[in-house]
C-alpha cells in the first residue's frame, strides 16, 4: 500500500465532501471575476503600482484605489485555498478517481497562472492584451470548474459521465458554445479598447487596444453586437428545437438558463450604447451576466454528452452462425 492509499485509509474523503469543495470553488473562481471587472471599473487598476508589494513603500495599501486593488489580490487567498482543497480531497477521495485529481490540479495551475499573468499586467501599465489573457484565462478556469462540480454531482446520483443524445443535437450544442465562446472574445476586445481602462482613478494613463484606429472601440462594438445578436437567436432556436426533440430536462434547462441570460445581456448592452453612455455599473452587471452565461454554456456543453452510436436496424439479417470445422 503506498503512502497516498494510506493516508486515504485514515482520513477519507466522502463522495459529499468533495461535491461541497467542488461547487465552493465554483462560486469563488466566478466572484473573482467579477471583482476583478469593479477593480477596472472603479479606475483602480494600477492603485498599486507594484507586485507583489502594494508599492516601493509598502507592502499593504494606503489608500482607496490601492484598498481596492490590493483587495481583489486578496481574494486570490481563498479562491487558490478552494482550489488546494479540491486537490487534496481529490487525492483522499474513496473512492478515488484520477480525473478529479487531474481537474483540481488544473484550476490551482490557473490560480498561479492568474497570480501570475495579474502581476505582469500591473508591471506592463496594464497593458490590454495582458488584461484580456486575464480574463479569458478565467473563462478558462472556470470551464474546470463547471465539470467538476458536474463529474462530482452526476457521480454521487450514480448516473454516467456523459450522456449519450441525439447527434444533431449535440453538435447543435457545441456549435453554440463555440460561438459564445468567440462572443465572449470579443466582448474583451471591446473593453480593452473602451472608455474603461482601469487608471482613470489614479489618474494613470492606460494604453488601449488600437487594431483599427482611433475607430476601434466603435468597431469592435458593432461586431460584437451583431455576433451577440445572432448568438441569441441561435440560442432561442435551438432550445425550441431541443424542446421540439422532447430532449431531457437535463439538456434543456441549461439552455433555458443560457436563453435568459443572453436576452439580460442583450438588454443591458442595448442601455449602454443606446442611452446611458456606458455607465460603469452597467458595465459590470454586464461582465457578471457574461460570466454567469458562460457557467450556463459550459453546462449546455457538457450536458449535451456525446452523440449516440446508430443502432442496426432490425430489419438488417442476423448474421450467419459460424460453420463447424471438418473432422
Amino acid at each position: 500500500m503506498t503512502r497516498l492509499e494510506r493516508l486515504r485509509e485514515r482520513w477519507p474523503v466522502s463522495p459529499r465532501l468533495h461535491a461541497y469543495a467542488a461547487w465552493s470553488a465554483l462560486v469563488l473562481f466566478s466572484l473573482i471575476v467579477i471583482s476583478g471587472a469593479g477593480v477596472r471599473l472603479t479606475g483602480s487598476g494600477l492603485g498599486c503600482h507594484d507586485w507583489p508589494r502594494c508599492s516601493d513603500q509598502s507592502v499593504t495599501p494606503q489608500n482607496g484605489h490601492a484598498y481596492i486593488e490590493f483587495g481583489n489580490r486578496l481574494i486570490t487567498t481563498p479562491v487558490a485555498l478552494a482550489a488546494i482543497a479540491c486537490l487534496v480531497f481529490a487525492l483522499l477521495r474513496r473512492p478515488y478517481r484520477r480525473d478529479f485529481t487531474v481537474l483540481a490540479a488544473g484550476l490551482l495551475a490557473g490560480v498561479l497562472a492568474q497570480a501570475v499573468l495579474g502581476g505582469i499586467a500591473v508591471l506592463t501599465g496594464l497593458n490590454p492584451v495582458i488584461v484580456m489573457g486575464h480574463f479569458l484565462l478565467s473563462m478558462a478556469t472556470i470551464v474546470l470548474t463547471v465539470t467538476l462540480v458536474w463529474r462530482a454531482t452526476r457521480d454521487r446520483a450514480g448516473e454516467p459521465q456523459t450522456p449519450s443524445r441525439d447527434p444533431r443535437l449535440v453538435f447543435a450544442v457545441r456549435a453554440l458554445v463555440a460561438v459564445g465562446a468567440v462572443v465572449v472574445f470579443l466582448g474583451t476586445s471591446v473593453t480593452a479598447s473602451g472608455p474603461f481602462a482601469g487608471g482613470a482613478g489614479t489618474g494613470d494613463d492606460v494604453h488601449r487596444l488600437t487594431i483599427f484606429g482611433f475607430d476601434t472601440f466603435k468597431t469592435m462594438v458593432m461586431v460584437h453586437a451583431r455576433l451577440a445578436a445572432t448568438f441569441g437567436v441561435l440560442a432561442v432556436a435551438l432550445w425550441f428545437w431541443a424542446r421540439r426533440r422532447a430532449a431531457a430536462a437535463e439538456l434543456r434547462r441549461p439552455l433555458t438558463f443560457v436563453c435568459v441570460l443572453v436576452a439580460i445581456a442583450g438588454l443591458i448592452g442595448n442601455l449602454q450604447y443606446h442611452q446611458l453612455d456606458y455607465p460603469a455599473a452597467l458595465v459590470w452587471s454586464h461582465v457578471t451576466v457574461a460570466t454567469l452565461l458562460w457557467n450556463s454554456l459550459v453546462w449546455s456543453f457538457l450536458a449535451a454528452g456525446r452523440p449516440a452510436r446508430a443502432r442496426a436496424s432490425a430489419a438488417e439479417p442476423a448474421s450467419e452462425p459460424p460453420v463447424p470445422a471438418a473432422v
